[in-house]
């Protein structure tokens, strides 16, 4: 049974006059008092919890005696509740009495030799009581800790069981190097069970060389000891290479954590690790093989761009002996021969421009392009584009309507790369419309961004083919019926180079309704 905290006075009088007259005064002085008929009702009262009992001496019959005796001895560890007995007159000029000595000698008992002064018995009472009320902080402060600690149990527990289900290494110990819990994953990986890992020491000792074995166990003592470390504080310890029980190499990652303190007042802390073997020799794999693509990249721009050299020589040989041809300077020429000319002059220019354009995009992937990027009018940029594809614009009878004359926009680029990419889109833009067909060029300013549009109403582009027409070597739309020609190297170079000039090149196409292609340049 509970004991409530109570500061009543019980009494036990023989007499009811007695016990009224004691009442009377007591309560005059500020006390509760609760009057008790006989021996077991007083009894059953301490056994509730009272602040103090006053008995009189001849109430202490030889049963009522025991069993006053008998309730004291009762108490839990933490009571011993006062009482008073008020004793006969002169009783306690001498030795005290066998039977009251008995009391005396089991419990908290203070005699009062009647008759009693006021004054005497009132600060008697008051001393029991502020006694008695202490005996309460006692009792709370150990149900406190007592609940404290059984918390403290449970929340350990718990934490336990955690740490033992962690899909990972994870280690709980306490301040001084005593292992609490492992995790099955750490048991696992490291092939250390936790019959072998009493302490932190044994950990260091199985897991580093032996040269190494002191200067790491005092390292990670030093690691594992955050009993200076405030509740909840971490510390990130790096990777270490650990020695598993089969003799094979890992790196782990450590973190450690400082956690609350266990009941017998050592730091509870906690050792999480990663396994990051497989990781780093992924990353390491990774590397290598970039840097093989890199280099195989390298030669191939290297390749591509010396082979374009070297290809450009008899081409441009060709060119000049059909020029020469076509001035009669070997002989008369006739009709037929010119023509024959033409067409040898048309397919020179035509694998020329092809070879340019592998000799561009080399260079754009060796980064071996310079470019002169200052504020620039777009109004500049688009003059006279017109007038460069018009010979294309008359062969296939494709209306051009410059929307974009007007832009009088500032742009941070290089005027020639920009102007490069807007002749490409043009010329795609008249390959593939229909005779007939129309191209508009419109210009608009967007946030920081100058947005140039060529838009033409030819077949359009698949949705699942507009980022693969940006791909090197990719011609979406052609087949070997169609009569377009070229590398599909043309909208790589020219998004390279918008991106390269801090823009972009963006498309919009829908199939039968035409595409529209936009440069990005950033405002000035």
């Amino acid at each position: 049974m509970t004991i409530a905290r109570n500061a009543d006075v019980v009494v036990l009088t023989p007499t009811g006059r007695d016990g009224s007259v004691v009442e009377r005064v007591l309560s005059e002085s500020g006390f509760t008092v609760r009057l008790r008929p006989d021996m077991a009702a007083l009894c059953d009262a301490i056994a509730v919890g009272v602040g103090v009992v006053i008995v009189a001496e001849e109430a202490l019959s030889p049963a009522a005696r025991g069993r006053l005796l008998e309730t004291l001895d009762a108490q839990p560890a933490w009571s011993d509740v006062p009482v008073v007995v008020l004793t006969g007159e002169g009783e306690l000029s001498q030795a005290i009495p066998r039977p009251l000595a008995a009391v005396a000698a089991r419990g908290n008992v203070t005699l009062l030799e009647r008759p009693v002064r006021v004054a005497t018995l009132v600060t008697t009472l008051r001393s029991a009581l502020r006694g008695r009320q202490r005996q309460f902080d006692v009792r709370d402060h150990l149900e406190e800790r007592r609940a404290a600690e059984q918390s403290l149990r449970e929340s350990e527990s718990r934490l336990r069981g955690a740490v033992l289900a962690a899909p990972y290494p994870m280690m709980l110990h306490a301040e001084g190097g005593e292992i609490l819990q492992l995790s099955r994953a750490w048991s696992t990986v490291s092939g250390y069970g936790a019959d072998e890992l009493k302490t932190t020491h044994d950990w260091t000792a199985r897991a580093y060389d032996a040269e190494e074995a002191a200067e790491a166990d005092a390292r990670i003592r030093g690691e594992f000891d955050l009993a200076e470390e405030a509740a909840g504080a971490s510390v990130a310890a790096g990777e270490r290479a650990i020695r598993t029980k089969s003799g094979a190499r890992r790196d782990w990652e450590f973190h450690f954590v400082a956690l609350g303190r266990l009941p017998d007042g050592r730091r509870l802390n906690l050792t999480a690790a990663l396994d990051v073997t497989e990781f780093k020799s992924l990353i390491e794999s990774e590397r290598a093989a970039r840097q093989q693509a890199e280099a195989a990249n390298l030669a191939k721009s290297q390749f591509l761009a010396t082979m374009s050299h070297e290809l450009r020589t008899p081409l441009n040989a060709i060119s000049g002996y059909t020029q020469l041809l076509a001035l009669g300077i070997r002989g008369p020429v006739t009709a037929e021969q010119r023509a024959d000319l033409e067409r040898i002059a048309k397919s020179q220019r035509h694998l020329l421009s092809l070879i340019n354009d592998i000799l561009n995009f080399a260079k754009i992937e060796a980064g071996r392009v310079s470019f002169e990027i200052h504020p620039v009018r777009m109004s500049d940029v688009l003059r006279d584009l017109e007038s460069y594809v018009e010979p294309q614009l008359k062969a296939k009878g494709v209306r051009y309507v410059d929307d974009a004359s007007g832009c009088d926009a500032l742009v941070n680029a290089d005027a020639e790369k920009a102007r490069q990419i807007l002749l490409n889109l043009l010329s795609n833009a008249i390959k593939f419309t229909a005779e007939g067909g129309t191209i508009h060029v419109n210009c608009a300013e967007e946030r920081d961004m100058v947005l140039t549009t060529v838009a033409d109403d030819g077949a359009g582009i698949q949705p699942d083919k507009l980022e693969a027409i940006f791909e090197p070597f990719v011609q979406v739309g052609r087949d070997l019926a169609t009569p377009q020609q070229g590398t599909g190297l043309g909208l790589a170079i020219s998004r390279d180079l918008a991106r390269a000039m801090g823009g972009d090149l963006t498309v919009e196409s829908e199939v039968g309704r035409g595409s529209r292609f936009t440069l990005h340049l950033p405002r000035a």
